[in-house]
């Protein structure tokens, strides 16, 4: 019955579901054993509903692990993982105004988590604000080692800013990951094209090729790009590999 009941929550139920289940769980917890052996084997409460929460996720019940996630961010307010770990539980619960609002509070108490700038910048940039996708993007990327994905998604951030440039030295960035972002270059490519700017257009047609060069897009794309820079000796290159691409 209680999966039944989980299953037919939809956005705002399993959302209040969440916050509503967070305090319950909350006093579930601190209620530790009087005696002090047994608090002496139980671990912290925080530890506790960081564990339970791993658990019902590993179960595939995400409304409790987030309520338990939640639970955690309450006794700790002070923790960017525990908002962190809300706000990625929130996200698969589909519950994108809840998971932004509380990556922005990870951020907000470090600047540097990567999942939570990752996350923040994924729903900015969806919903069409580069900017703010930036400046979320940027602290995480200014430390050594930082998460290829994160380039990959500033790439994009700078591509959709017409920062084609920027965008293309980003995706290089992005080490061993780079030949699975090929389409990025293939895209910047496109649009710079279209703006007219043939020198960046240029630069992300040569990645492209590096990348992927029997891809039938990147050199009809690279056709054009020939046509408009006056080399008809690139053009019937591009002209044959295109041909030989289309070859059962």
């Amino acid at each position: 019955m209680d999966t039944e009941r989980t299953d037919i929550l939809d956005g705002r139920e399993r959302q209040l579901a969440a916050i509503l289940l967070a305090p319950l769980l909350l006093i579930a917890g601190t209620a530790l054993p009087m005696t002090a052996a047994a608090s002496a084997n139980r671990p912290s409460v925080p530890l506790e509903c960081q564990v339970r929460s791993a658990l019902a996720e590993a179960r595939g019940d995400d409304l409790k692990a987030a309520a338990w996630a939640v639970s955690l961010a309450m006794l700790d307010p002070h923790s960017s993982y525990a908002a962190s770990r809300a706000a990625g539980l929130y996200e698969g619960l589909g519950q994108d105004s809840a998971a932004l609002a509380w990556g922005e509070q990870a951020l907000a108490l470090d600047s540097l988590n990567g999942e939570a700038a990752m996350l923040v910048g994924r729903a900015r940039f969806l919903a069409g604000e580069p900017g703010l996708a930036a400046q979320a993007l940027t602290p995480p990327l200014r430390q050594s080692g930082a998460m290829p994905e994160l380039y990959a998604l500033r790439a994009l951030v700078h591509e959709v800013d017409r920062d084609y440039a920027a965008a293309l030295a980003d995706l290089k960035r992005t080490g061993p990951l780079l030949p699975d972002f090929d389409w990025i270059a293939t895209g910047i490519l496109g649009m710079a094209l279209e703006d007219g700017r043939l020198k960046e257009a240029y630069s992300a047609f040569q990645l492209a090729m590096e990348l992927t060069p029997d891809d039938a897009r990147t050199l009809s794309l690279g056709i054009s790009l020939a046509q408009r820079l006056g080399n008809p000796t690139l053009e019937r290159a591009l002209l044959r590999a295109l041909r030989a691409s289309e070859l059962p």
